[in-house]
């Protein structure tokens, strides 16, 4: 029983991995458009698989993430006000 449990948990933490980086590659690739599909491959999930999981971890969908993350550059951006040169 324990065994199964340790190999469940080295799983899990071995796809919460793989969704780390691929939300990083979202955050690193911002200015391209969102491929779910290559996103999911990345993963080794299918795109239900990967959208699904992708929400659990992070609480947000891919685009939800995205778009939340824009939102917050944004404000930054406004924040720092213009560049004077």
């Amino acid at each position: 029983m324990c065994l199964s449990f340790t190999a469940a948990a080295r799983k899990h933490f071995g796809e919460l991995a793989l969704l780390r980086r691929v939300r990083d590659r979202i955050d690193r690739e911002c200015a391209r458009p969102l491929d779910i599909e290559a996103l999911a491959r990345a993963a080794d999930l299918s795109v239900a698989q990967f959208v699904r999981r992708f929400q659990d971890a992070y609480g947000l969908s891919p685009h939800e993430y995205r778009r939340a993350t824009e939102a917050v550059r944004n404000r930054e951006a406004r924040a720092a006000g213009p560049k004077v040169a």
